[in-house]
C-alpha cells in the first residue's frame, strides 16, 4: 500500500487568497457571458411580483420562492438592479462553497499542500464552475450541503450543542432552497450508527435526527393547516405534489415503459427481460452524466486512487459519513432518473462534490512520486482551469442586441411573442407569459399556434440554423417581412417581425 505524505497537521492555506480568487473568477466568467440563464428569467419574475404583491404571489410563478424573496430582499435594502443582487447572491455563495470545500479536506486531515490542490480543482473544475454567470439555487444548495458534512464531521470528534446545532441549520438551509435536502435531512444521521470510534453513536445519531424530523413535521402540519384554513388559495409547493404523483404512478410508468422499449429493440424470449433492460438503461443515463459531471480525468485519478488503496488511509467513521452523503444523494437521483427519465450533468454534481473531497489526495499522491506523474497532473490542472475561464457563450450577444433594440425602438405599450425568456423580460414588452410556458418557448409550436400571435404587435425569435427552412415558410405563408435581423456567429440570429402596420421600415435590416 502506498504511503501517503497528505494525511498531517500543518498550518492551514490563507483563505482570503481563495476567496479573492473565486471573486475573480466569477466576474471574469460573468464579464464573458452576455446573456443570463433562462431560470434566472424566472427569479426575476418572481422576484418582482414579491415586491409588488408579496409571496403568494411570487410562489405562484416559482413554487419555492426563497431565492426570489433573498434577490428582492438585497434589492430592497442595496437599491441595485435584481439581476445583479441575483448575480451578487450567487457569486457569494461560490465564494463560500470554495472555502467550505477546502475546509472540509482540512478536516479530513488534507496538509497545506493538499489544501491548495483542493483550492484548485474546485476552482478550476468544469461543471461545478459552469453556473457563476447564472442565477441558480446549484451554488446555495452545493455550500450548505459541504458545510453541513463539514459539521457531521467535527461532530462525530467532538460532540457538542454548537456543532449540532450548525448542522441542523446547514441542512435545513439547503432543504429550504432544494427539496432534495429533506433526504439528506432524514437520513444522513443514520450514517453515525455505522461509525466505529463514535462514543454512543445512537445518541449522537437522534441528536441530528430528531430535531430535523420535529421541524419537518411542524412544516407538514404547517402547510396542511393553511391550505385547510385557505381552502381557495392556490396549492402550495405543486411541484412536490407533482413529483409524489409520479413517484406513486411509477409501477404503472415503468411497466409501459419497459413494454413499449422491448418492442423495437427484443425479439423473442429476450422481451422478457425488457423490465432489466429498461433498468440498466436508466443507470446508464445516471452513472454517465455523474462521469461527466466529474469529468472524465478526475474519473480516471479517482479509479486510480481507490484501485492504489489511497481511500483507506482516511480514518475509517470519516469515510462512512462521506459514503453515507453520497449514497443518500444517489438514491435520490436514481428515484428522479426513474420518474423522469431524463437526467443532466448539472443534477449529477451534487453527488460528484462528495467524490471530489478524494480528489486533492490522490493528486498529491500522484504529486509526491516524481518524474512524469508531476508534470500529467499539472497539465490536467491546467487544462481544466483553462476549461473553466474559456467560455464561448459571448457568440450570443446578438440577442443582447435583438432586445435592446425592441427596448428603444417600439413603443412602450406594444406586444410581442418571442422564443427567447430574455427576450421577453428585458424588453419591457407584453408578453403572454402563461401561453409562451404552456409553449416551452418553443418556436414550432408558437409558430403553429396562429392564435398565440396574430394579436401581438411584434414577433422576436431566436433562430437556430436548423430552423432557418421552417421560418421562411412561415415568413411566405403569412406574408410577413423580417424588420431587422440581428446575426450570430455559430449560434443563429435573432429576427424582429412587426405583424401590423406601425409607421416603421419594412425593408430587411441586417446587423
Amino acid at each position: 500500500m502506498p504511503k501517503i505524505p497528505d494525511i498531517a497537521s500543518e498550518a492551514n492555506i490563507r483563505y482570503r487568497w481563495i476567496i479573492a480568487a473565486s471573486l475573480l473568477l466569477s466576474i471574469w466568467l460573468i464579464w464573458l457571458d452576455p446573456l443570463i440563464n433562462r431560470d434566472a428569467i424566472i427569479y426575476l419574475r418572481a422576484a418582482e411580483a414579491y415586491l409588488r404583491d408579496g409571496v403568494a404571489a411570487s410562489q405562484q410563478i416559482f413554487g419555492r420562492p426563497l431565492l426570489p424573496i433573498c434577490i428582492a430582499t438585497l434589492h430592497q435594502l442595496t437599491g441595485i438592479p435584481l439581476l445583479y443582487a441575483g448575480l451578487l447572491i450567487t457569486t457569494a455563495f461560490y465564494v463560500v462553497l470554495c472555502v467550505a470545500f477546502v475546509d472540509t479536506v482540512r478536516v479530513l486531515g488534507g496538509k497545506r499542500s493538499v489544501q491548495l490542490i483542493a483550492a484548485i480543482v474546485i476552482l478550476s473544475h468544469p461543471w461545478i464552475n459552469h453556473t457563476r454567470a447564472s442565477i441558480m439555487r446549484d451554488p446555495i444548495y452545493l455550500a450548505f450541503v459541504v458545510l453541513s458534512l463539514r459539521e457531521m464531521l467535527l461532530f462525530i470528534h467532538a460532540p457538542g450543542m454548537t456543532r449540532q446545532l450548525r448542522w441542523v441549520t446547514y441542512i435545513v438551509l439547503a432543504t429550504l432552497f432544494r427539496f432534495e435536502g429533506v433526504f439528506l435531512a432524514a437520513m444522513a444521521p443514520l450514517a453515525l450508527l455505522f461509525t466505529r470510534e463514535v462514543d454512543q453513536p445512537r445518541r449522537r445519531c437522534m441528536q441530528l435526527l430528531v430535531p430535523q424530523l420535529l421541524l419537518c413535521g411542524l412544516g407538514v402540519v404547517a402547510l396542511y393547516s393553511y391550505q385547510k384554513l385557505n381552502p381557495a388559495a392556490p396549492v402550495l409547493f405543486p411541484g412536490i405534489g407533482l413529483y409524489l404523483e409520479r413517484l406513486l404512478a411509477f409501477p404503472h410508468t415503468f411497466a409501459e415503459l419497459a413494454r413499449q422499449s422491448a418492442e423495437p429493440m427484443l425479439m423473442f424470449t429476450a422481451r422478457d427481460d425488457a423490465p432489466i433492460a429498461a433498468v440498466a438503461a436508466l443507470a446508464a443515463v445516471l452513472i454517465l452524466n455523474l462521469c461527466r459531471a466529474i469529468t472524465w480525468p478526475w474519473v480516471i485519478v479517482l479509479l486510480w486512487g481507490a484501485r492504489a488503496g489511497i481511500g483507506h488511509r482516511f480514518r475509517r467513521d470519516d469515510l462512512v459519513l462521506i459514503y453515507g452523503y453520497l449514497f443518500i444523494t444517489l438514491a435520490y437521483l436514481s428515484t428522479f432518473v426513474a420518474i423522469n427519465r431524463f437526467m443532466l450533468e448539472r443534477y449529477t454534481s451534487q453527488a460528484a462534490i462528495f467524490l471530489l473531497l478524494f480528489l486533492p489526495f490522490f493528486l498529491s499522491s500522484l504529486w509526491h512520486r516524481g518524474s512524469w506523474k508531476k508534470y500529467l497532473v499539472l497539465a490536467v490542472l491546467l487544462g481544466t482551469s483553462a476549461d473553466t475561464l474559456h467560455s464561448n457563450t459571448r457568440d450570443k450577444v446578438f440577442i443582447v442586441n435583438a432586445t435592446r433594440w425592441v427596448a428603444e425602438n417600439t413603443p412602450a405599450d406594444a406586444s410581442l411573442v418571442t422564443n427567447e425568456k430574455y427576450i421577453a423580460h428585458f424588453s419591457r414588452r407584453d408578453a403572454d407569459w402563461e401561453s409562451l410556458q404552456r409553449k416551452r418557448f418553443k418556436l414550432e409550436t408558437i409558430l403553429d399556434t396562429p392564435a398565440l400571435w396574430q394579436k401581438c404587435d411584434y414577433l422576436v425569435m431566436y433562430l437556430k440554423r436548423t430552423q432557418e427552412p421552417r421560418w421562411q415558410q412561415f415568413l411566405q405563408e403569412n406574408g410577413f417581412q423580417e424588420l431587422k435581423s440581428f446575426q450570430g456567429r455559430r449560434k443563429g440570429r435573432a429576427v424582429i417581425v412587426a405583424t401590423a402596420p406601425t409607421g416603421l421600415p419594412r425593408q430587411p435590416d441586417v446587423d
